[in-house]
């Protein structure tokens, strides 16, 4: 069996696969099965940017299963595609369907898999997630709906739903798009987002035509009462989940407020009477008042309270705060606290909720509550977008976290990506980065170097680059930056050095520098440390990878006579 623990190919970039749906098993009973040597040559096989169509083709056969996985993370010619989307085993099409560089059509494809396994692969999995462009509006549409015939069904329709809905595959656009789709079942999923809407589109989906969409937005805008049976056996995340988003009865609020087990809970549910609000507003916990001092129903002499809380966390939340007095955001503009007063004074009266949110998210200041959604891998502009002309205007601006704010849109002009690109702020230039597909390559490696939970989004860009790194990156401490300077042919430095790197990636990575002599490269074609590195380096040519191919999986005239892939 192949290990799906392995280190992969260091020239394939993108986020891992599922073992369990992609590795395959290779039964020793098969007089054709290769054993674990041959796993990392053909996983490296795989890999090679020389492995054309025909390559991949023999990859196809049974015996080359340990090379599938890798058909997710590089690029495919479309032709091998389309054979592979016709392969009758579904690990094949699995491991396509996590290409997070297939075309629009093939996506399309894929959703229409009778494999609900592999449909999901192409929509929710790490290549959908990772994509720089968003799927197509018709496949999204085809999951949502349900309505594909299948012949497996391995996951019910409300866990493909949840899958879609909570990993961040449907963009804010096509989100915008299905409170006004044609089909009223999209129209009644989105009332699960209504209240992320512009005012004019939540107002229509409450008055739609069609009964069921209203009955959905009526019940989602409407808060429903918490009945004390509810909360017997509830486990804690459950109970945590009824005391945010519930109407609670004066008698359970009572002894939820007494008991202080869930008040950070209670802090962010928007339903409280103003007598509860005004008692966590004054509670001894700082994260408590942090959390209130966002609530719609503070009055104003409590916002005139938490701005001069002792905590500057607490003034920083209410800095943000969308019902402020202009004397408020005057005085919080002042604060000693940088981090407030940039808040307050980035966002004057009278203050827009989509700008707000914006404000929120490049916000860098860290909160135990994560309020943001990047710092959940989500890179993508708000349901409700501000107005284009606000973020150019941002742009220009002197205030660092309004040029934060700019650099989200992903509408930008190219005068205005040019100069965010050379932002004095190093935030700026980062969100700039991952929001735009215009940043230059430069600034894609930057932001590479300094932010590693991004990393994996940033080698599927077109522009990343790989080649005339800049010097030094050979010698850098961390592991995965050695790695990328050690794929580079024009790295200053030795590739023979980085093939004795404590770290196995950057040897696996220095194995495939094309700087390596051919004879080098048949060297360590026979050492089973690196004989995956070795088999991705392009000194190989299509008829070496051939020769390889032939003395694992027999030759292509064997192969015909045996009715496999040739």
């Amino acid at each position: 069996m192949t290990d799906p623990t392995a280190p992969i190919s260091p020239i394939s970039p993108t986020a891992p696969i599922s073992p369990t749906a992609l590795t395959v098993p290779i039964s020793p009973a098969s007089p054709t099965a290769p054993g674990e040597p041959h796993t990392t040559l053909l996983r490296g096989i795989a890999a090679n940017p020389n492995a054309g169509t025909a390559v991949l083709t023999r990859l196809l056969a049974p015996a080359a299963g340990p090379a599938w996985r890798m058909f997710g993370r590089r690029p495919l010619p479309a032709d091998f595609v389309d054979t592979a989307l016709d392969h009758p085993e579904r690990r094949v099409r699995s491991a396509v369907a996590a290409n997070p560089w297939l075309s629009d059509a093939h996506c399309l494809r894929l959703v229409r898999d009778p494999a609900d396994l592999v449909a999901c692969q192409a929509a929710t999995g790490p290549g959908a997630r990772l994509r720089p462009t968003p799927l197509p509006d018709a496949a999204m549409e085809l999951m949502l709906l349900g309505t594909w015939p299948r012949e497996t069904e391995f996951l019910t329709r409300n866990e493909i739903l949840g899958e879609l809905y909570s990993l961040g595959v449907l963009r804010s656009a096509f989100r915008r798009r299905m409170a006004q789709h044609p089909e009223p079942e999209l129209r009644r999923q989105a009332c699960q987002f209504i209240g992320a809407l512009p005012p004019d589109r939540r107002a229509a989906l409450l008055a739609d035509p069609d009964p069921d969409v209203r009955a959905e937005a009526r019940r989602v805008a409407t808060p429903t009462l918490l009945e004390p049976e509810e909360l017997v056996d509830a486990v804690p995340r459950t109970l945590q989940g009824l005391y945010q988003i519930r109407l609670l009865p004066p008698d359970l609020l009572a002894d939820a407020l007494a008991a202080r087990d869930y008040l950070s809970a209670l802090a962010r549910n928007r339903h409280l009477p103003p007598d509860a609000v005004r008692t966590l507003a004054a509670d001894p916990d700082p994260e408590v008042r942090r959390l209130i001092a966002r609530h719609p129903a503070l009055t104003p002499d409590l916002m005139v309270d938490l701005a001069t809380d002792p905590d500057p966390d607490v003034r920083h939340r209410l800095a943000g705060h969308p019902g402020l007095t202009p004397a408020l955001i005057d005085t919080l503009a002042a604060d000693p606290d940088p981090g407030a007063a940039a808040r307050a004074a980035a966002d004057p009266a009278p203050r827009d909720p989509a700008r707000s949110q914006v404000l929120d998210e490049v916000d860098p200041r860290p909160t135990p509550e994560r309020f943001r959604r990047i710092d959940y891998g989500i890179v993508d502009e708000p349901i409700d977008p501000p107005d284009p002309d606000w973020y150019h205007a941002c742009a220009r601006s002197p205030l660092p976290l309004l040029r934060r704010a700019a650099a989200t849109c992903p509408h930008l002009d190219e005068l205005t990506v040019s100069q965010l690109a050379q932002d004095e702020d190093p935030e700026v230039r980062h969100l700039l980065a991952l929001y735009h597909l215009g940043a230059p390559p430069a600034l894609l490696l930057e932001t590479h170097l300094q932010h590693p939970e991004h990393r994996k989004r940033l080698r599927l860009r077109p522009d990343f680059p790989r080649t005339g790194l800049p010097l030094g990156l050979a010698r850098h401490p961390d592991p995965e930056v050695r790695e990328l300077a050690a794929a580079d042919p024009e790295f200053d430095g030795d590739p023979e050095e980085l093939l004795a790197d404590p770290h196995h990636l950057v040897r696996l990575a220095a194995a495939t520098n094309p700087r390596l002599r051919p004879e080098r490269v048949t060297e360590l074609l026979a050492d089973p440390e690196l004989r995956e590195g070795a088999a991705a380096n392009p000194q190989l040519g299509e008829e070496r990878l051939h020769a390889l191919l032939d003395g694992v999986l027999g030759t292509r005239e064997e192969a015909a006579g045996q009715d496999v892939p040739v």
